[in-house]
């Protein structure tokens, strides 16, 4: 099974550490890795597919990578060294028994370094968006998965924000896929600027609600 590393970047100065910790991870895989770089200047990268994001968005810039994979495993993961690469193995063996796999920091064996507001936001929005959309999983909102390519190319998936790994799961559960989690490490980002703000809190909002009556 190959596997294809997507990664979402916008102003991420630590893309090229992450990059190499992912080839050493998956040294004895046959894996690509695809950036899809927003930022202002461009990274520059040489062992991984670079592409310039045309779309605006976290969750457009996956699936612009989408166009360009070859694997049979499609990894989402974050450009600022918050999922840890040495998870991934774990997540694509999961593919095995699941069709979507989701990294999770509140499984046991789970653990996160975020801090406690941020902790307290990310219950709230997975208390709303559980029970709203039928996830069964402890993270819904986790921005690290494995996904099974025929997954993407049987759903149509129109993200808004970055939360788009709730999406597949909601219209994958609909489609009878199965969904798996993991635990994971998830630490706190090493440079750089965080995306979450308020106005993203809302858009998450407006995410569950459109999924939950069709209008997305």
């Amino acid at each position: 099974m190959k596997i294809s590393v997507i990664i979402p970047t916008k102003n991420e100065p630590l893309i090229g550490q992450l990059v190499n910790e992912i080839h050493e991870s998956l040294s004895d895989q046959d894996h690509e890795i695809i950036v899809v770089d927003k930022s202002e200047k461009k990274s520059e990268i040489s062992n991984a597919k670079l592409i310039s994001q045309k779309s605006d968005g976290l969750g457009n810039a996956i699936m612009e990578g989408l166009n360009y994979v070859k694997g049979d495993a499609i990894v989402i993961m974050d450009g600022d060294l918050s999922h840890n690469p040495t998870d991934i193995n774990r997540l694509v063996q999961e593919l095995n028994t699941f069709d979507i796999v989701i990294g999770s920091r509140y499984i046991k064996g789970g653990i996160t370094d975020d801090k406690i507001h941020r902790k307290f936001f990310s219950h709230v929005f997975r208390s709303i968006a559980n029970p709203i959309l039928g996830l069964n999983v402890k993270d819904s909102m986790s921005g690290f998965s494995a996904i099974k390519k025929e997954v993407f190319d049987n759903l149509t998936i129109n993200p808004l924000g970055y939360k788009i790994n709730m999406e597949v799961m909601f219209k994958g559960i609909k489609e009878g896929y199965k969904v798996g989690e993991v635990p994971i490490n998830f630490q706190i980002r090493k440079s750089g600027k965080s995306k979450a703000n308020f106005k993203e809190a809302f858009r998450i909002l407006r995410y569950i609600f459109e999924l939950k009556t069709g209008l997305r």
